[in-house]
């Protein structure tokens, strides 16, 4: 268990860096089109990954009083910094700016949001197996809302932003069932199985990051392919984490996802700390290398220090970062 923990922390470590990279290049306009497509085909796939296995592997909801309650832990911990930090973010105009995240939830720290909705849909369908003692209860409620979403997308509805939830929505439920069935993994697909294919995956993934747009979504085939694309890219780095053996290094980045909300809500507001004036650089040139490296290590140094004051002010841990 403390190894199979560390692994899920360092994956969440090596996420965030990619997350915090990712916005180092958006914000000082900096994307190039390889090495962005790479991070953001792997960076929030990533998480949805860990949430959906964490999900399907922990324990699950067996009355509506624990139904309660977990609803109850994930709203502090996700809706109250979501909602806060658009308070803090937009305090001369908040109820314009709650309408606009209300249905573009990007505007936002969308991947709370997003995260909620799924582990409610879980949760609930959790709890109607719990209470007809059959495994096609939770799936009668869990399909039926991701038909839900789905349809909504379709029609264009814009609220609560359908369109992010349809892209996220295959990397949490396949993750919960790996969570949920993991024998069956160890039983019908061999580690060496494992490897071969997810590092087959990762060098097709390369040539596709390279070959092909993985951030714009053009179609539905485009949304098939990209998503192909982050499947075999996350599953590349998983397999690497779990044979990293334990060192220095790996405790170095399971330390790092330890904080990942923390670093998430409040790291980006300092991408662009050292370019005041927007300059543009080139990413692939002496200037624009040197430029992002030190946009990351000052954007890094004060997201830690702040971190480390908010953690030390109980009410302001509450309301930013959801945590008692």
């Amino acid at each position: 268990m403390r190894a199979r923990s560390e692994s899920i922390d360092c994956l969440k470590g090596i996420a965030i860096l990619l997350v915090m990279f990712g916005h180092v290049q958006v914000h000082n306009q900096m994307t190039d089109p390889y090495l962005y497509d790479v991070i953001k085909s792997l960076q929030m796939p990533l998480f949805f990954l860990i949430s959906g296995y964490l999900a399907g592997a922990g324990s699950k909801i067996q009355d509506i009083r624990q139904y309660k309650e977990r609803m109850s832990r994930r709203a502090v911990s996700y809706l109250l910094p979501f909602f806060s930090w658009l308070v803090v973010q937009h305090l001369s105009y908040v109820p314009k700016a709650l309408r606009t995240v209300l249905f573009q939830l990007d505007y936002g720290l969308w991947f709370l949001m997003v995260l909620f909705l799924f582990t409610w849909m879980t949760y609930t369908a959790q709890l109607c197996q719990a209470k007809l003692q059959k495994v096609w209860g939770f799936w009668l409620i869990y399909l039926g809302g991701c038909g839900v979403i789905l349809a909504a997308y379709l029609a264009g509805v814009t609220f609560l932003s359908p369109s992010l939830l349809v892209i996220y929505l295959p990397y949490y439920t396949a993750a919960y069932l790996c969570g949920l069935y993991p024998e069956l993994i160890k039983k019908y697909i061999p580690v060496s199985w494992q490897r071969a294919s997810a590092y087959t995956g990762g060098i097709i993934f390369l040539l596709l990051a390279a070959t092909l747009d993985l951030v714009t979504v053009t179609g539905i085939g485009m949304l098939g392919i990209q998503t192909i694309a982050s499947f075999l890219g996350c599953l590349c780095v998983i397999r690497l984490v779990l044979d990293f053996k334990e060192s220095r290094w790996k405790t170095m980045f399971a330390s790092l996802g330890q904080y990942t909300l923390e670093i998430y809500v409040l790291h980006y507001q300092f991408a662009t700390i050292l370019n005041p004036d927007h300059v543009i650089y080139t990413f692939w040139s002496a200037q624009g290398l040197l430029y992002s490296v030190a946009a990351f290590a000052a954007m890094s140094v004060i997201t830690a220090a702040g971190i480390y004051m908010i953690d030390h002010i109980p009410p302001f841990r509450l309301l930013l970062f959801g945590k008692k």
